[in-house]
């Protein structure tokens, strides 16, 4: 699948392509060459149409995607923060600044447990003492949800 960036700029090369055929065409005397840039026109405008329909589907796809991720998230109590504690087959879930984290991959949480800490609990305390509120330690992990005011 193509990126975003990459359709936009397939579409900014095909629109300066469309650009440049129209000016030939106007500036052409002679009719052979005005039909010659009339038929590479034609061309590019088909190529820019699909292109911006598969642009519309992507842009359409992530937005679905970041309403499926927005809408799993939920809001977590510290009580039904401590049932996921990695035990019995549950995954294991911190919280640090009101944000819920899944550290169930995270090879340094294995055993759900991370230097005596255990997940199922905030530890925003013990991880601002040890990480100095550094939050890129925490980029990679999924966030599935925040603490409940």
């Amino acid at each position: 699948m193509k990126k975003n960036d990459d359709c936009q700029n397939e579409l900014f090369y095909i629109s300066s392509n469309m650009q440049y055929y129209k000016q030939m065409m106007l500036l052409s005397e002679d009719h052979h060459i005005k039909m010659f840039f009339e038929n590479l026109l034609n061309s590019e405008t088909r190529k820019f149409n699909e292109s911006q329909w598969y642009y519309n589907q992507i842009v359409n796809l992530r937005n679905q995607e970041n309403e499926i991720i927005q809408s799993e998230q939920r809001e977590f109590t510290l009580e039904e923060l401590a049932e996921y504690d990695g035990s019995g087959g549950r995954p294991a879930y911190v919280a640090v600044n009101g944000i819920v984290y899944d550290v169930s991959l995270e090879a340094t949480w294995g055993g759900s447990t991370h230097f005596n800490l255990y997940a199922g609990k905030d530890l925003t305390a013990q991880f601002n003492g040890c990480h100095g509120g550094n939050l890129e330690v925490l980029k990679n992990l999924p966030q599935v949800g925040s603490i409940q005011e």
